[in-house]
């Protein structure tokens, strides 16, 4: 962390009007943060990276949509799943937007917000969520990483309606 820190003080004295590389070490601290479970400082920091982002590279960005994906985290750990699922929704578009429908990582946000739904109490929005990572990964042949986790959540959704 303190690395980070040290980081992020040379980035503000090289560009003091702001730059993406600035928002990158936001990022990388709020993670920390976030894996500390100090999730009030973990979400600060991702906001500040996220408006830096939008500012900086555009509300379309990469670095937008994975900032959203932590934010989305923090919201959930933190039992806000309606502001989660709006922002993972907004991630999610900026993902289809950028790879497609058919990618890996959209299939990992689907898996999120699912989880998330299913959190809020929408199981049939989670199931719709799933059952589309789970199209995403039959498709792109994913058998490891998120694939086992989108099976065993469709497979629990569709035996408990």
């Amino acid at each position: 962390l303190a690395t980070l820190e040290e980081g992020l003080g040379i980035t503000r004295r090289i560009h003091p009007e702001r730059h993406s590389v600035e928002g990158r070490f936001l990022n990388s601290i709020g993670s920390v943060y976030h894996d500390q479970g100090k999730l009030e400082e973990a979400l600060a920091m991702q906001k500040r990276a996220l408006k830096i982002f939008r500012k900086t590279l555009g509300p379309e960005s990469l670095d937008v949509a994975a900032a959203l994906c932590v934010i989305c985290s923090v919201l959930k750990m933190q039992g806000k799943h309606a502001k989660a699922i709006k922002k993972y929704e907004e991630s999610l578009a900026i993902y289809r937007g950028v790879f497609g429908s058919e990618h890996d990582r959209v299939a990992t946000v689907l898996l999120s917000l699912a989880c998330c739904k299913e959190g809020s109490g929408d199981v049939e929005g989670a199931a719709v969520c799933v059952r589309e990572a789970h199209g995403i990964c039959t498709k792109r042949g994913i058998s490891k990483g998120i694939g086992p986790d989108v099976a065993a959540m469709l497979a629990r959704l569709e035996g408990s309606g």
